[in-house]
């Protein structure tokens, strides 16, 4: 059976016949290829969804462009090293011309391009309706998925249900009409994929419960609270026909070469390493550097080190949470009999090493930051802690406090950093973090559960969508907060700025989005 890794470098010549005369959207697509004379079976189509991941996994969003946005812009990550694009996020001084936000909305509209392709052809297919239901149950799932990281970050933009045609006459949908496509799009998904993850060994294909999940997501988002706990809590309900579950060790979420294992990741993008599928570099673009990388640094061999998170943001945290020891280190090895602390690193800061302790294997000819580590997009512990804070927000404080409790259980019980050659050790359990105490009332649990957001899904691109929904940017980026920025202004920095290339083709884009 094929993989996935080797489905998304199969899908090349589909995706380039799909995005023919629209890979850049400032663009005007012309002579396309009517995608009825090339689908013609449910394995073709299914070859276009996975170019739609791979997308998806390409630089412009989870290999590069779109985290990095996402981390900049919150409080948790800080800039080591000085580098133009990245500082214009890191200190809110972005403008339309920067080339992340032109990334993330051409990368974003290639996904749904290929999602609408699909979609527009199901019906002709030669195929059982179950085939037919079940593929575009796969594509409404990525277009809402696709869709909705747009609404965040742009707030009106272009909805689409169809091929673009003349994208020049596009125009804006409003919020709420949005939000309304994204949910019926869900919806459709949630009844019709199956409970299964579809063939696929690292869940980058959506089953019911990633549906559910997002689901949930999309109304915390919304304050629809009833809504989102109803998803979270059936994702809870179900999760052994689901085969979802807390992995025991943290660490293991974290492992390259186990993830393929994992019962707690819901939703992640595949990456395929030392490769390039039609022109797209489908590498993890990984600007954290390893504490090992640092100290070869210091020995003169090349390394990076632009996202380092500030020095309040490890003070903050418990010492004696394990999560600490996973998603962040103060000390590594550079030499068998030598260790040093973080104040002796060349960003002398510690360092966050989530992703890059025990990446996947390395893109040749590159300083160490390219991968084919995955990025983790949904995973069990944030159902746990949507149902908790939905829950609260229904007067079921006493039950959400069992989620967040569950998550701080696996989080106590500590386990095993240790790998051959790098000098950590085994951890736990002990008494950190401990559980939320009994009886809080309403608003005291909803602090709690957003700080555990906060901990818990560290460096996983959560936390400036946490910031902007729960309305947090003053506290985040004030004097008190853990990286006060003088230029954050949430009447303008909620919302990312509209590309002004796109503005340039399509003038129903204007106005563009306040204070740029």
């Amino acid at each position: 059976m094929m993989t996935m890794k080797g489905k998304i470098l199969s899908h090349a010549f589909i995706l380039a016949i799909v995005l023919s005369g629209c890979t850049d959207l400032e663009e005007i697509p012309v002579g396309r290829l009517s995608p009825n004379g090339y689908f013609n079976s449910a394995d073709e189509v299914e070859l276009a969804l996975y170019g739609a991941y791979g997308t998806i996994a390409s630089q412009s969003l989870y290999g590069n462009d779109l985290t990095t946005v996402l981390l900049l812009s919150s409080d948790m990550i800080d800039l080591g090293y000085d580098y133009s694009d990245y500082s214009h996020w890191n200190n809110f001084s972005q403008m339309p011309t920067n080339s992340y936000t032109q990334g993330i909305w051409e990368g974003s509209y290639e996904v749904l391009e290929i999602a609408n392709m699909v979609i527009s052809v199901i019906d002709n297919l030669d195929e059982s309706q179950e085939t037919k239901i079940r593929l575009e149950a796969e594509a409404r799932w990525i277009r809402a998925f696709s869709h909705y990281n747009l609404v965040r970050l742009y707030g009106e933009i272009p909805y689409f249900e169809e091929p673009v045609g003349d994208y020049t006459t596009v125009t804006k949908s409003a919020v709420d009409d949005t939000y309304e496509g994204i949910i019926n799009d869900l919806l459709y998904a949630n009844e019709h994929l199956p409970m299964e993850h579809p063939g696929d060994d690292v869940r980058s294909r959506p089953s019911r419960g990633t549906a559910a999940t997002l689901l949930a997501s999309v109304y915390l988002t919304r304050e629809m609270w009833q809504d989102a706990y109803d998803q979270a809590k059936w994702v809870i309900d179900n999760a052994a026909e689901l085969n979802y579950s807390l992995d025991p060790d943290f660490q293991d979420l974290f492992r390259a070469l186990k993830m393929d294992q994992s019962k707690e990741i819901i939703f992640a993008a595949d990456f395929i390493g030392d490769q390039q599928v039609s022109g797209y570099n489908n590498n993890n673009v990984n600007a954290f550097q390893s504490i090992e990388m640092e100290a070869n640094s210091m020995r003169g061999i090349a390394g990076w080190s632009m996202l380092v998170p500030s020095l309040k943001v490890y003070e903050t945290w418990e010492a004696g949470d394990y999560r600490r020891k996973v998603s962040m280190s103060d000390t590594t090895m550079i030499s068998d009999s030598t260790r040093i602390d973080y104040t002796q690193f060349i960003i002398p800061r510690p360092h966050a090493v989530k992703y890059n302790r025990f990446g996947g294997t390395i893109k040749s000819g590159e300083a160490g930051w390219r991968s084919d580590h995955n990025q983790v997009i949904f995973r069990y512990a944030e159902v746990l802690l949507i149902a908790a804070e939905a829950g609260n927000e229904i007067g079921r404080t006493d039950e959400a406090a069992t989620y967040v409790n569950q998550v701080r259980a696996r989080a106590r019980a500590g386990g095993e950093i240790n790998e051959v050659g790098t000098g950590y050790g085994s951890y736990g359990p002990g008494p950190v973090p401990a559980d939320a105490p009994p009886g809080m009332g309403k608003d005291a649990f909803r602090t709690l559960v957003l700080e555990e957001r906060r901990i818990e899904l560290a460096f996983e691109f959560k936390r400036w969508f946490d910031i902007v929904r729960r309305d947090l940017g003053d506290e985040a980026f004030g004097p008190d907060g853990l990286e006060p920025q003088s230029n954050f202004d949430k009447s303008k920095h909620y919302l990312i700025p509209i590309p002004q290339t796109e503005l340039d083709v399509a003038n129903n884009l204007l106005p563009q989005n306040p204070g740029y």
